[in-house]
């Protein structure tokens, strides 16, 4: 699998940008290929971890209720990186902001919906019936959960990426979804606190509707970008780069969680990113101004002369139907992942 790769480096005494192939790897863990040899039911042992499964939440479910959906899809990422040398004044400084288009809000509305009827279908395939989402929004206790969060879609930050979260056939978008902060530490601590908020009134909308909650949150990733100061090599070598690789992936965030009316409840989480068909991706270009575009050129720093900065703003050009197609299906093997566990819960 080939992959558009972006690689932005500023040094003290040359700055170049260079546009290459190369597998993406996650930032802590390796990504997983969706490749023809993925098979989703045999590595959903390894894949998920399910944490609360032994309080028997996963057994004897008969009747669910899909309760909240969000499928969040990241749009922006952006990383920066600075750096000095030992024994020479100044310093570089780069910044690499990438920004996904070529899609619109009824393209990610598409992939929501479908995976919303899919994970309804697989439930039922198991013999479980499924709650109407017209008999969940009547509940006044799921309408007040729903008034603590926010429509669907909305926008959603932390430090360094901008996302939209979807939801499916008229659900709303609260917990964790409905955060929004500039601060990936505090939007864990918001995160948090949503979560602690709408944990009894989940408790309660599962014994008003006799059934066991089912909660999705997927989450699409599209660049995996690296910044050469997160060491002290890296800060001290007079060269700062940050490197980007393009194509979307199922991030270790998504999750599905049972809760049931008694309050047991089990939480399923992806283990690995998931790494999706790069091709979607038709051509990564540079819109960066003219004077910080420098291209495949050498960008002279002023070294002893207070250092040097560059900025780079690009974007990745996605085609609408094949984006559609790739990351439904690559949802798709999560979902058969989660269901495989579910199924074997029973």
């Amino acid at each position: 699998m080939k992959l558009p790769k972006i690689n932005r480096c500023a040094a003290l005494s040359t700055c170049w940008l260079a546009l290459l192939a190369a597998p993406a790897l996650a930032a802590k863990v390796d990504a997983v290929p969706l490749d023809a040899n993925f098979q989703a039911v045999e590595r959903a042992t390894t894949l998920l971890k399910v944490s609360g499964a032994d309080t028997g939440s996963l057994r004897g479910i008969s009747r669910a209720a899909i309760s909240s959906f969000q499928v969040e899809f990241v749009t922006k990422g952006a990383a920066s990186a600075s750096s000095y040398e030992i024994g020479r004044s100044g310093s570089a400084n780069t910044n690499l902001q990438i920004t996904m288009v070529g899609l619109g809000a009824a393209d990610y509305q598409h992939i929501t919906d479908l995976l919303h009827a899919e994970f309804e279908r697989d439930l039922q395939a198991q013999g479980i019936s499924v709650v109407p989402v017209a008999q969940v929004l009547a509940s006044p206790i799921y309408q007040k959960m729903a008034a603590s969060g926010k429509p669907s879609p909305t926008d959603t930050r932390t430090k360094d990426t901008w996302s939209t979260v979807y939801a499916p056939a008229g659900l709303g978008v609260y917990g964790v979804g409905s955060s929004s902060t500039a601060f990936a530490l505090l939007a864990g601590f918001t995160a948090l606190s949503d979560v602690s908020a709408t944990m009894f009134a989940n408790i309660e909308l599962a014994k008003e509707l006799d059934a066991a909650l089912i909660v999705v949150r997927l989450v699409v990733n599209f660049v995996d970008l690296k910044s050469s100061d997160s060491s002290w090599f890296g800060r001290s070598s007079g060269s700062a780069s940050v490197k980007g690789e393009v194509a979307p992936s199922l991030t270790t965030a998504s999750m599905m969680q049972v809760l049931r009316p008694g309050g047991a409840a089990a939480t399923l989480q992806l283990q690995a990113p998931l790494l999706m068909d790069a091709g979607v991706f038709t051509q990564v270009r540079d819109i960066s101004s003219i004077a910080g575009n420098v291209g495949l050129a050498v960008l002279q720093l002023a070294i002893g002369k207070g250092g040097g900065a560059s900025a780079i703003e690009k974007e990745a050009v996605a085609d609408p139907a094949r984006y559609r197609a790739v990351v439904a299906a690559g949802a798709g093997s999560a979902r058969a992942m989660f269901m495989e566990r579910l199924r074997a819960g029973q």
